[in-house]
């Protein structure tokens, strides 16, 4: 069994007995934190990616991709032959090489800021790189729904549109231009018969049928109770629970934490063993 997006919210709000509205606005908060703190507590191979691109010469800063959560290599090739690099700190490259001037072929990387690596000495080529990092995956609050409108060409693809009765906001993927148009939003609660206005065209039209939520994750499948009891832990962090209560969803999230990790060590373990590789002794 698995969560959609829906199903999530409505489990956390069963389990805090809470309607109000702005607890309910904070949903996607609790759910996103709770995803974040699952991907900074285990490594998953699942979440692996490699990119290829190249250095700038003279130039020690290389853009990190947008997705990236944590790099797990970085290699150059040059003559046919690959060199990884080692990962520091930043510091320890300024000790290394205090000037930028200072070029070579880069022996270390470190994570300069959100958007950059930094490494030393400083590319005196535009040398050819391969990247194997984690990667953070889609948001399940990012899950979709598919809205039937009637007939308006007015509208602007990219708008906030809103729905009269149901106050609900979400932008309009593409503008509806037939009879019947579907259109992709991310999940809401619009109710079929309202009237939908949109904000810089100022068109509107009305929602004639509602698709279903169905979208999963990775993590909604087969993490559904780590990304639960975080999630309660952020939602009861909100409302400023009993210290009880949140040590027991806390401690649930660990366990399941705990269990993810297991798995994902399990794994490890069993390719390196299909590939032939040594093993050592876990303690």
């Amino acid at each position: 069994m698995s969560y959609t997006y829906t199903q999530l919210k409505t489990a956390i709000k069963d389990y805090t007995e809470t309607e109000e509205s702005s607890f309910i606005t904070h949903l996607p908060d609790f759910i996103f934190s709770a995803e974040e703190r699952l991907f900074k507590s285990v490594d998953l191979e699942y979440f692996r990616k490699n990119v290829t691109g190249a250095f700038t010469s003279s130039d020690q800063y290389l853009t990190v991709p947008s997705d990236l959560l944590a790099p797990f290599s970085l290699q150059i090739t040059t003559s046919g032959s690959e060199t990884f690099l080692l990962e520091k700190d930043v510091n320890f490259l300024r000790d290394y090489t205090p000037s930028a001037s200072t070029t070579g072929l880069p022996k270390y990387y470190a994570r300069f800021d959100v958007d950059h690596f930094i490494v030393a000495p400083t590319p005196n080529s535009g040398y050819a790189l391969e990247l194997h990092y984690y990667y953070r995956p889609t948001s399940l609050t990012k899950s979709t729904i598919t809205l039937t409108l009637a007939l308006s060409s007015s509208f602007t693809d990219g708008e906030t549109i809103t729905g009269a009765s149901s106050g609900q906001t979400t932008t309009l993927n593409s503008k509806p231009t037939t009879t019947s148009a579907i259109v992709v939003v991310p999940t809401g609660t619009f109710t079929v018969g309202e009237t939908i206005t949109g904000s810089s065209s100022g068109a509107t039209t009305t929602i004639s049928a509602i698709g279903s939520d169905t979208t999963v994750t990775w993590l909604s499948e087969n993490a559904k109770n780590a990304l639960l009891y975080g999630s309660l832990f952020e939602a009861y962090t909100y409302l400023k629970g009993e210290k009880d209560i949140l040590d027991l969803y806390n401690g649930r999230f660990l366990e399941s934490v705990a269990r993810l990790k297991d798995l994902a060590e399990a794994r490890e373990n069993a390719d390196a063993y299909r590939r032939g590789l040594p093993q050592s002794r876990r303690t």
